[in-house]
């Protein structure tokens, strides 16, 4: 509520000398017009006098820089802020009741009634996070987490806003996100009375309380799934736990259900196939008088990557990198390893190098080859299968390769060697600090990451390489303290064809040498086994790159992709219109990503049911499509809001003890108005408001005296003055 505002005129001097200019400009006006040239009418003269000196008498007024100041007061009614617990939690039935229906005749019958007189207010609903203020008392429930610390902080920014003198909380007091609400309450600064609503006694009910599953696994290779189911009220009862891939069973135990509130473990286990990122179900099954049927599923997911990676190994001869090499990725079970070995004077030692060995491999790796010996038939088979096979190639370099042959056998190699030489250099291995969050560099913490920094020395020659158009380089070398602008470690993804060159030898350094330190020992058996896995994985060569942000969200929760869009040089293609087609649990939902910038995209999509979900994402730009790329996600794996379904009467009332307000269960809300009453802190709140105006920075005033001058110059001129 507004009260007439109060208002002060000033000068920066005397306003006496106003007034002497005000009287100045009139005199001299009156004069000016008291006699014309040729004579007009007496209105017309007494006009004229009238705007010549508004006109003056503004000019010379706004040299003593006149200020207007309003002040006004703004009253503020005391408000009380009603907080309703929107999450899922609130749709369950108890012995006590609906809680939801509980909490609508709250909000609708009993509050507004104890709300005293000349008292405002204001609904908020909280769940995941603050919203308000609402038209309606509350929207809708289901909301899978509960931040009641986040509310009261967010509540705590609306105060001065709305003059909130008081809450009202209505909840079962279960938070299942955020920190502790009893922590924050007190830093509020306004009372709180919080009303509880549900059963504090724990309810008859059986759920999925934790999984524990690999997050990657190999198919056909089986992998366990550790499942603890959570029980209460009852005791001796069977209940059947299955593992489920869409609507077929994988496993099935049954567990006998413990007296109590207690937990009971069981044991599935599976076999995936294919490849992929892969979905499964647990379910347990309900009983009679169980509270809810909504937690007895829970949802993960596992990324299933191939059992057997077949690599090839191609070596110009004999060597300690050879050896370590192999014998490092023999380490590991889900690589197959072949190698093929130039004898000195022609041949293979493991027999001829044929087209249907290379095509055999998912992944080639050439150590010093090719030499001045490798004969054309297999640099022209490796190329072809790199070329029209898209065979991904790993290179490590050797003292004798030879660059032309290395040109005609890799043509998507990262680096372009720029001459030959034999001289040898000992020299140490720089990663970027920009890159190291690739795949090939990426060791977790940066303390992990530094290892890099700490590795023996290898051998290079002294032939130039400069980076292949596409490529990116993840480190160069140094020798002694002097860092050259050489690429040692590069990667280029370009057309579905991947390649990683290391343009050094003696590797083997990096696994004997390193054998005494416990941070260096792993590094080498740990890099190669991730090159070979991105190599061979077929991910990053797509010209459209599109992914939910995780592979799981809550059920309420606004599901964001992020997507990339490349052109076919692997230029980022800024305008391009990208859509996505999510499928599933019976919805049909289609939406577009908008730009950032640089090609990169992203969206959201809200409203999902739990479930899982497909989608298909497509890019097309300049009249024509880019491309395609598609994928899965999972909606309301687990509700954590069913995990303990009583009210937490402790929090609710430990709230109301630290902020000086009062704790009532939903059948004594009607002490709500007696409490109200009493509060001394419902006052209104009066706020001095004031406006500083200097007219001689207004343009207006300018603009009104070109006006007076512009009128007068008007009429002189219709009555032949000018």
């Amino acid at each position: 509520m507004f009260v007439l505002p109060s208002i002060e005129f000033s000068f920066s001097a005397s306003p006496l000398y106003a007034a002497l200019l005000i009287l100045l400009a009139v005199v001299l006006s009156y004069i000016y017009y008291r006699f014309t040239l040729p004579p007009v009418a007496r209105s017309r003269r007494i006009m004229l006098s009238i705007l010549r000196g508004g006109a003056l008498a503004l000019v010379l007024m706004l040299l003593l820089e006149p200020v207007l100041r309003t002040s006004f007061l703004i009253h503020h009614p005391p408000v009380v802020a009603i907080l309703a617990d929107r999450s899922a939690s609130m749709t369950i039935v108890d012995r006590t009741g609906n809680r939801a229906e509980q909490s609508g005749n709250l909000l609708t019958t009993v509050i507004p009634g104890a709300i005293p007189g000349g008292v405002e207010t204001e609904f908020y609903s909280f769940g995941t996070s603050l919203r308000g203020p609402l038209r309606q008392p509350l929207d809708t429930l289901g909301d899978e987490t509960t931040d009641i610390a986040g509310a009261l902080l967010a509540l705590a920014r609306e105060r001065e806003r709305f003059n909130i003198r008081a809450v009202i909380m209505l909840s079962d007091g279960m938070y299942t996100e955020g920190e502790n609400p009893v922590y924050k309450a007190g830093g509020l600064g306004i009372p709180v009375f919080t009303i509880g609503i549900g059963d504090t006694a724990q309810q008859k009910d059986v759920l999925v309380s934790r999984i524990a599953a690999n997050d990657v696994v190999y198919a056909g290779t089986t992998a366990p799934v550790d499942v603890v189911i959570k029980s209460s009220g009852y005791g001796g009862e069977k209940a059947e736990v299955t593992l489920n891939d869409g609507t077929r069973i994988l496993d099935r135990t049954v567990v006998v259900l413990p007296a109590g509130t207690a937990e009971v473990s069981a044991r599935l286990s599976y076999t995936p196939e294919g490849a992929g990122l892969r979905r499964y179900t647990v379910r347990v099954s309900s009983l009679p008088g169980e509270l809810t049927t909504a937690n007895n599923r829970r949802l993960f997911g596992v990324r299933v990557l191939r059992s057997t990676m077949r690599v090839l190994m191609l070596a110009a001869g004999p060597s300690p990198d050879l050896s370590v090499i192999r014998g490092t990725l023999a380490e590991d079970p889900n690589i197959s390893v072949r190698a093929v070995t130039q004898k000195l004077g022609g041949g293979y030692y493991e027999g001829p190098l044929t087209r249907q060995v290379i095509d055999s491999a998912d992944c080639i790796l050439s150590i010093g080859m090719p030499d001045a010996a490798t004969p054309p038939g297999p640099v022209e088979f490796v190329r072809s299968a790199i070329v029209e096979g898209k065979k991904p190639l790993f290179f490590v370099g050797g003292k004798f390769v030879d660059p032309s042959k290395l040109l005609t056998m890799a043509p998507s190699l990262p680096v372009i060697p720029e001459g030959a030489s034999t001289g040898e250099q000992e020299v140490e291995f720089v990663p970027d600090p920009l890159h190291l969050d690739h795949p090939l560099l990426a060791l977790g913490t940066d303390a992990e990451r530094d290892v890099w920094n700490h590795l023996p020395p290898v051998f290079a020659t002294r032939a130039l390489y400069r980076l292949r158009e596409g490529a990116v380089a993840l480190g160069s070398l140094r020798i002694r303290n002097l860092i050259l602008p050489q690429p040692f470690m590069a990667v280029r993804d370009v057309a579905g064809t991947k390649s990683l060159s290391l343009m050094g030898y003696g590797l083997w350094r990096w696994r004997l040498m390193g054998q005494g330190n416990p941070d260096i020992a792993p590094l080498f058996a740990s890099f190669l086994s991730s090159a070979i896995r991105w190599l061979t994985s077929r991910e990053e060569g797509r010209n459209v790159r599109v992914a939910p942000t995780r592979d799981q969200f809550s059920r309420g929760e606004p599901v964001s992709f992020s997507g990339q869009a490349y052109n076919a040089s692997s230029q980022p293609v800024e305008d391009a219109q990208m859509s996505i087609e999510i499928t599933g649990e019976g919805e049909q939902i289609r939406t577009d990503l908008h730009p950032l910038g640089s090609g990169r995209y992203e969206g959201a999509v809200e409203g999902l049911p739990p479930g899982e979900f497909k989608f298909t994402a497509t890019a097309t730009g300049g009249g024509h499509e880019l491309g395609r790329d598609a994928g899965s996600f999972l909606v309301g794996g687990l509700n954590l809001e069913y995990l303990d379904t009583r009210m937490n009467a402790e929090v609710l009332q430990q709230i109301a003890y630290r902020t000086g307000g009062g704790y009532l269960t939903y059948r004594d809300a009607d002490r709500l108005r007696e409490m109200l009453g009493s509060l001394r802190s419902l006052s209104p709140r009066d706020e001095q408001r004031g406006e500083t105006l200097e007219l001689h920075r207004w343009p207006y005033v300018l603009a009104l005296v070109i006006a007076l001058f512009s009128a007068e110059w008007i009429i002189r001129k219709r009555n032949g003055m000018i």
